[in-house]
């Protein structure tokens, strides 16, 4: 009799903890988002590459120039801290008229110095990232100040609207500090006060940095002297969860607004969930297959057709990722202006088969299948592989860890290989140069070029590529865009797989979230809670 009352008792107390814990509120000014936040290296916007670390300083710092309505899409640009600009005619100067009044946290007024200041800092500095930048501004004084609210940016090349606003309006290094922030915390070892700024901030961005707790929380308070008008959140707190059940059982709970990183199938749970919505957007990265043209027989194009035709696509998309990636077979993704949204190949072992047979291989040939020994590429190689056997091509896999795999690819010494590429900045001019530049070697071309990883030679796809580069006029880089796209398509060494789906779970008190197609220029300044 006892025991019996203690299990009902022992009974009560957890359906009361249950209760307790699954009405859970978190306070209405403060978003709380469960994420993964251990790629986080620091927080200075002249170093910052990965994602998670982009994310957080787009809170903290502005451009000069912005893309429309969160960058849901970006095509329509948008003052900054910039209120207008202007190019030259030969289309190397862009001119900056900046926005009066506009505040650093500090109070100190945004100006042209601060601008000036920010981009020669960065190109000083030289991070990694800064290639984006003086690929285009390759020196301080490019950058120069013609009034208190005016600078003039000269550039090596024509730089169109679009690729200019990519460039200057959404990456670190262009992001404008405070200069009398960042010099009263330098030292004779560190000018530029890079220690400092790893965990603080110098921005004039709608949030503040109150804390970054490494692998533990990132606290950002609203900017209430924000030129565009104080944030309707007052703060944000972003809680390290790098392990997806505990995001998923702290939105349960109530404990977290925003699950940031969910596995596809806890995604799926929540559909049609009372209390939650799940917002889905095409992730600006590619996952392919390439092949090298170097060798003997994938040098042929019917060869690589063959192969193309073969890949059951849908069972990549739907099964191995179990839905979270959208089709596309160009290289330019989903949301990106010079998108070509073409499928010109869908799984056809007959016509693979025949293809075949006219290069020369009734009876197929053996190959190697490069990939990395993680989620999905593991399982999306043995997909290929099985693929390829139904048209009687044999493929050997061997799994490499990144480091090996990609030296080999580098070295253009592979056959197949599983890879993933993400985009560098908003442009389709940084999808082009990878994908279908076949002319620069060396270093340089290891490193960014994959045509020429894959051992491609097209003389006039490159000469389009470098025309398309310079061309001012919008509407005629779009159709550029487009003719290289098909071309890649019909002949280059790519059969591209799928464009990841990002997907964040929220608690439906959650209004204005957005997630943009590069997940790390999410604007959170609009985001607010009904309760």
């Amino acid at each position: 009799m006892k025991k019996l009352s203690l299990f009902i008792i022992l009974g009560l107390l957890l359906v009361g903890l249950f209760a307790f814990s699954s009405s859970a509120k978190t306070p209405k000014d403060n978003l709380i988002i469960g994420m993964d936040t251990g790629v986080i290296v620091d927080l200075d916007p002249a170093r910052a590459y990965e994602m998670v670390t982009n994310l957080v300083i787009e809170q903290l710092y502005d451009g000069l120039v912005d893309f429309e309505g969160g960058k849901d899409a970006f095509t329509t640009i948008e003052p900054g801290l910039a209120k207008s600009w202007d190019v030259s005619e030969d289309g190397l100067t862009w001119t900056f008229h900046l926005r009066e009044g506009a505040k650093f946290h500090s109070g100190n007024e945004v100006t042209a110095d601060a601008v000036v200041y920010s981009f020669k800092r960065s190109l000083e500095l030289d991070f990694a990232p800064i290639w984006m930048v003086d690929q285009f501004i390759p020196a301080p004084e490019n950058v120069k100040k013609v009034d208190k609210y005016t600078v003039s940016i000269t550039t090596n090349t024509p730089l169109p609207e679009g690729l200019m606003a990519a460039i200057m309006g959404i990456q670190g290094p262009c992001f404008i500090v405070d200069p009398e922030v960042v010099e009263e915390h330098s030292t004779e070892d560190d000018p530029y006060a890079y220690e400092w700024l790893q965990d603080h901030d110098a921005g004039s961005g709608p949030f503040e940095l109150v804390e970054w707790a490494r692998n533990e929380r990132v606290t950002l308070r609203a900017f209430e002297d924000y030129w565009e008008g104080a944030p309707k959140l007052n703060q944000i707190t972003i809680i390290d969860m790098p392990e997806r059940t505990a995001q998923k059982f702290a939105l349960d709970r109530g404990d977290i607004d925003v699950a940031w990183d969910l596995l596809p199938e806890q995604v799926d749970e929540y559909r049609d969930k009372e209390g939650f919505e799940l917002i889905e957007q095409p992730a600006w990265q590619i996952t392919y297959l390439a092949m090298n043209m170097g060798h003997d027989i994938l040098g042929d194009n019917k060869v690589r057709k063959a192969i193309k035709y073969a890949i059951d696509y849908e069972a990549i998309i739907d099964g191995i990722m179990k839905g979270a990636a959208v089709k596309g077979q160009t290289f330019v993704p989903v949301g990106m202006a010079g998108h070509l949204d073409e499928i010109m190949y869908e799984r056809d072992v007959e016509k693979a088969k025949e293809l075949l047979e006219e290069a020369g291989y009734p009876d197929g040939f053996e190959i190697q299948i490069l990939c990395q020994p993680t989620s999905p590429r593991k399982e999306i190689a043995t997909q290929i592989q099985n693929d390829l056997a139904d048209v009687g091509i044999k493929a050997n896999i061997t799994q490499l860890v990144a480091s090996q795999m990609y030296t080999l690819y580098r070295n253009q010494t592979h056959e197949l290989i599983v890879a993933g590429w993400g985009i560098d900045y908003a442009d389709a001019q940084s999808l082009t140069m990878p994908f279908a530049h076949c002319r620069t070697a060396g270093p340089e071309a290891k490193v960014r070029q994959l045509a020429w990883r894959n051992m491609a030679v097209n003389p006039e796809l490159t000469d389009l590529v470098e025309k398309a580069n310079k061309e001012m006029d919008q509407e005629k880089r779009i159709e550029m865009f487009k003719e290289i796209q098909q071309e890649v398509l019909e002949w280059g060494p790519f059969a591209i797989l799928y464009y990841p789906l990002h997907q964040v779970v929220h608690k439906d008190i959650v209004e204005g979230l957005k997630i943009p197609p590069s997940e790390s220029a999410a604007e959170w300044f609009e985001v607010y809670k009904t309760e």
